[in-house]
């Protein structure tokens, strides 16, 4: 398993029991968003920006990576104030974490908000991203050092 998959499976575990949310926590950027699973959360790594920091056969790899969690919630008149709810609720669960030392505190880089309409039912989605860094073997992806 790449150290991504584990950084992506931690930081939703993190996430899951958050009051608005509960369990409602998905490690997928395309979960059907469907009005029964809302609000939800949708947990993923994106880009990843690597430097090779060492010149030995196996070099080590400083990692930046980028975790992505949208804040999905049914169209309303209180969309704003569920989406900032979820926000916080996020930014407290994960914001400076380290994941139990799986990476660097997760720093947020910013937020985007959105509206879908091509969800059954229109919805708001507030895109957080995160950056993280850590280090691996080239040989290796599967483990930090």
């Amino acid at each position: 398993m790449h150290h991504r998959q584990i950084i992506r499976n931690a930081a939703a575990n993190a996430l899951v029991g958050l009051v608005t949310t509960g369990v409602r926590v998905f490690k997928s950027r395309t979960e059907p968003l469907d009005q029964t699973l809302l609000p939800c959360l949708l947990v993923n790594t994106d880009d990843e920006d690597i430097e090779t920091i060492t010149v030995h056969q196996a070099p080590i790899l400083d990692r930046d990576l980028t975790l992505i969690v949208r804040c999905v919630a049914k169209a309303s008149t209180n969309l704003d104030d569920v989406l900032d709810t979820m926000m916080a609720e996020v930014e407290t669960a994960i914001g400076g974490q380290t994941l139990t030392g799986l990476v660097g505190a997760l720093a947020l880089k910013s937020i985007r908000i959105n509206m879908e309409s091509e969800a059954e039912k229109p919805v708001g989605i507030a895109t957080m991203t995160f950056l993280t860094n850590y280090m691996t073997v080239s040989n290796n992806p599967s483990v930090n050092i």
